[in-house]
């Protein structure tokens, strides 16, 4: 139990020195954002397409490994 302890404040130590010391992300310039925003069908279209695509993927991978046994 004390053991985990310890680990648990190193571990919350060493992430807590690296976030002091690591720039913060950078957000894009509004102005050079595009235009076009897309409308909540659209986003919903995206989305869906993208997990199919990602879904695919993921079908013809096992084949792949499956097919190198």
């Amino acid at each position: 139990m004390a053991v985990a302890l310890v680990a648990g404040a190193l571990v919350a130590g060493a992430v807590g020195g690296c976030a002091e010391t690591t720039p913060l992300a950078q957000l894009p310039d509004s102005a050079k954002l595009p235009q076009k925003v897309l409308t909540k069908d659209e986003q919903q279209r995206t989305m869906k397409e993208m997990i199919e695509r990602g879904q695919t993927h993921q079908t013809e991978a096992a084949k792949q490994i499956e097919k190198g046994k």
